[in-house]
């Protein structure tokens, strides 16, 4: 038994007529005729009571009929929501993140993506500033949020927010740190940010407009860690305002005014991408997350 045996069964049980029913079928009357014969041998019970020019359902059919047509209205739903998959965006989508996934919203971008495109396999890595750029660059990975600008001729952005860093120190240097010039700051401790990050660039960026290189003793090899080991005493810092404005709150560093440079959180991706359907889709999410003009 198939489907279109049962689509001739619940048409000629309808139209109560079997050439009407063959006709709106697009099939032959013997056809038609058939297919319930089929039926009829298949189950071992009769459908219908034929009389000439008339045809109606025995007991068994009445009670079959509903059957039947539960059965079509299933399998035209999973029809349906073969079609509606066929035209879904599949394939892999790469996004790399620079660590702070609450900050970044990460968790709402995949989770939007996740419930309006099924089919798309979603990858996260977590990467320093410099390594998004190279992989977007190499293919590697497919998007990636990044702080700062991006000058190469084959990637573009969309520009999410605009943030600031500040310098901070431990409170244990708050008396050095109250009135020094950059001479006096450059000399102090530093904890040095991993080399590719953004925070790194950034700290030579804004010591370069003073011709200074600052003091640094402490490599950390993690972005998160360099506001630990600033509250800890082992020496100054750049970190992202907000979170240097709580950990100020809570007397666990205090700031030096003069430090603060101005950067932007992006999401970056390859400019040939720019109307593949991952890439358009993955934006648009983010443009709503973001509450971005479209």
């Amino acid at each position: 038994m198939d489907i279109l045996k049962l689509r001739s069964f619940v048409m000629v049980a309808r139209l109560g007529h079997l050439t009407r029913a063959a006709e709106k079928l697009f099939l032959t009357q013997p056809a038609v005729t058939a297919h319930i014969k089929a039926i009829e041998q298949e189950i071992g019970l009769s459908l219908f009571d034929r009389a000439p020019g008339k045809i109606t359902l025995t007991p068994a059919g009445e009670i079959l009929l509903s059957e039947a047509e539960h059965v079509l209205t299933v399998f035209e739903g999973f029809s349906s929501k073969a079609r509606q998959l066929k035209g879904e965006i599949s394939g892999n989508l790469t996004i790399a993140s620079i660590g702070d996934t609450d900050f970044t919203r990460l968790n709402g971008l995949l989770g939007s993506l996740r419930s309006t495109l099924p089919l798309l396999q979603l990858k996260t890595r977590l990467m320093l500033a410099d390594d998004v750029l190279d992989g977007l660059v190499n293919g590697s990975i497919d998007a990636g949020f990044y702080i700062g600008n991006i000058e190469h001729p084959d990637l573009t952005s969309l520009r999410l927010r605009t943030l600031t860093y500040c310098i901070v120190a431990p409170r244990g240097l708050a008396t050095q740190v109250a009135g020094a010039g950059w001479q006096d700051i450059a000399a102090l401790p530093w904890i040095a940010a991993p080399r590719r990050s953004h925070v790194a660039r950034l700290l030579r960026e804004l010591f370069a407009q003073q011709g200074v290189l600052p003091n640094e003793v402490v490599d950390c090899d993690q972005l998160p860690s360099i506001l630990d080991l600033v509250r800890s005493g082992f020496g100054l810092g750049l970190v992202r305002e907000d979170l240097a404005f709580e950990a100020a709150e809570r007397g666990e560093v205090t700031f030096w005014p003069h430090g603060r440079i101005d950067c932007t959180l992006s999401l970056a991706y390859r400019l040939a991408r720019e109307n593949d359907p991952g890439v358009v889709a993955l934006l648009s999410v983010a443009r709503s997350l973001w509450q971005l003009a479209q």
